[in-house]
């Protein structure tokens, strides 16, 4: 373990520790910087021939069997927060900041809007990547911006909410160019008996019908409105499924869990027979709400690619996540 000037850098950790199925091999260097301007000179120190991955909380992101090459930038110690303008209810997150904090930091000041995140086990960065939601909200309802970094013209840039071309679970940051830093949200005055009644709302419904095992979340996009993926996977028995160390949750059918030895491996397996299940009985195509990034076995690889419907380029498997 090393320290530089941006940041702390570490080699050789166990990739488990850093994505919440708990699956995955070795990280072969860490870079988690604690502020802002840190990740900027990290990112531009760089080779740019070598293979970049981004991680934050390791939420809804699975770590390949043989681990990440090259040099993962993790941004969760960036737990910076600024008020911009409190009459305006701008406010400023870091990449790292909790999505739970953001929820409590908004009520704190009395305002309304990010209830819904007050669950959510992810952090800002991701959220902004991939438009995270919950309880029929998501993150593009309370975005003004997001500040990236531009890996191919090595800038700092700051990108509006029209700019960030929202849609479900999707945003115009590419995961191959763009690095999130931080967040600008806005938000509105709120009771405040209001605001803490959907809080608990929001909590209540987690605990009633997410795992508490490791997991990465949602596994697959709902594929049309009305017809969310855990309740076809649902219908079609899907709870008693497993392969090896990982299985389906007994609260919610578009979650997987790890019951304590699964592999990457096995989650994909697992993966591919829901989206085959539900591809074969409903007139519906599903694709992955889970990011995949590391260095793949060629299984993986294989498993990878047809759950996109379409080969993917090594490339594509070392990409960023939140």
């Amino acid at each position: 373990m090393v320290s530089t000037s941006f940041s702390e850098a570490v080699t050789g950790l166990d990739g488990r520790k850093f994505c919440s199925y708990r699956v995955g091999g070795p990280i072969d260097l860490a870079l988690m910087p604690t502020q802002y301007e840190s990740a900027v000179e990290a990112l531009k120190a760089i080779d740019t021939t070598t293979p970049l991955t981004v991680l934050g909380g390791g939420c809804n992101t699975l770590i390949a069997s043989r681990g990440i090459r090259g040099t993962t930038l993790i941004t969760k110690r960036m737990l910076a927060v600024e008020v911009v303008d409190l009459a305006s209810g701008r406010l400023r997150f870091d990449a790292g900041v909790p999505l739970a904090r953001v929820a409590t930091t908004a009520q704190d000041h009395g305002f309304s809007g990010a209830e819904f995140m007050i669950g959510i086990p992810g952090t800002v960065g991701g959220a902004i990547a991939m438009n995270a939601g919950a309880m029929g909200q998501s993150t593009d309802e309370i975005v003004e911006g997001a500040v990236v970094y531009d890996c191919a013209s090595r800038q700092v840039l700051t990108l509006d909410a029209e700019a960030l071309a929202f849609s479900y679970r999707h945003s115009s940051i590419d995961p191959q160019r763009h690095v999130v830093l931080a967040g600008y949200f806005r938000f509105k005055p709120g009771d405040a008996q209001a605001i803490a009644h959907l809080m608990q709302q929001s909590l209540d419904f987690r605990k009633a019908h997410h795992p508490k095992e490791p997991n990465g979340g949602s596994v697959f996009k709902n594929p049309a409105p009305g017809h969310p993926a855990g309740r076809l996977l649902d219908e079609l028995g899907a709870k008693t499924w497993r392969e090896g160390g990982a299985r389906i949750s007994e609260l919610h059918a578009n979650f997987i869990v790890n019951d304590g030895s699964a592999t990457s491996t096995d989650v994909l397996r697992l993966m591919l027979k829901m989206k085959t299940a539900i591809e074969a009985h409903y007139p519906f195509k599903v694709y992955p709400e889970n990011r995949f990034v590391g260095q793949p076995s060629d299984e993986e690889a294989r498993l990878w690619a047809q759950l996109h419907d379409r080969p993917l380029p090594s490339s594509d498997l070392e990409d960023h996540a939140g």
